[in-house]
């Protein structure tokens, strides 16, 4: 078995992969015991530990003594990364971009976590980049945080309606309806660039704005976990 472990801003997901399927996962902090979700039955088949991570370091307990294999923008990918400034990238943007890459196909990977990225891969040119905006949380906190009465809205309903008649619908209404015209917007505007793109969208809103987007799109919350899973054979030496 293989364990991936992508450390975001706010979580460590983790995957655990037999013979390439992904069998287990689910989401800890930093400095917890990963004996509390998987089983050590589980845990003594562990034979490659792969990671990616925004943070300084990845402090997890409980880890197997295995083989542990960190992917940063010096490891090896299938496609040539054509960013002007690599070191500040986030290597979880690139990896999710591996899990369904195809040397002939341009898509674009929708990353909706506590940011939403944008990341375009070229068949001709590979990886060239995106946008990033702020995601479905950040945008209720900092609408709290930088006035003085605006509430803090912690829950949220799909398809708020257009007119908001409070001031709790009316920030539902805007953040939510959006962001949701900004991603279709985002998704057009590539579109025009390849006709034929295919679109995917990933991250821990992926499911919630999947069901909102009017666009054809492939929902899949665990695209950089399989991502690291692909990138295994690449970077095992």
């Amino acid at each position: 078995m293989k364990l991936a472990l992508d450390a975001g801003n706010s979580r460590i997901k983790f995957g655990l992969f037999d013979e390439g399927k992904l069998i287990k996962s689910g989401s800890l902090f930093n400095h917890e015991n990963i004996g509390n979700l998987i089983s050590a039955d589980k845990l003594s088949q562990i034979t490659l530990i792969i990671s990616c991570s925004v943070l300084s370091d990845i402090n997890i307990s409980g880890l197997p003594d295995v083989k542990y294999t960190a992917i940063n923008h010096k490891s090896i990918f299938p496609f040539n990364i054509n960013y002007k400034t690599p070191d500040t990238l986030g290597i979880d943007r690139i990896v999710a971009c591996v899990s369904n890459y195809h040397s002939n196909q341009d898509y674009l990977v929708i990353d909706a976590g506590t940011c939403i990225t944008y990341d375009y891969v070229s068949a001709e040119k590979g990886y060239l980049g995106g946008a990033i905006s702020p995601g479905l949380s950040l945008r209720f906190k900092s609408m709290n945080n930088f006035t003085d009465k605006l509430p803090l809205i912690n829950t949220f309903e799909t398809k708020p309606h257009f007119i908001g008649n409070s001031t709790e619908s009316c920030l539902k209404s805007g953040v939510i309806n959006g962001l949701v015209s900004e991603i279709n917007g985002f998704i057009t505007r590539f579109k025009i660039l390849s006709p034929n793109l295919t679109v995917f969208l990933t991250g821990g809103d992926a499911i919630f704005l999947g069901d909102e987007l009017k666009n054809d799109i492939f929902v899949d919350q665990y695209l950089v976990l399989k991502g690291l899973n692909k990138l295994i054979q690449l970077n095992e030496n």
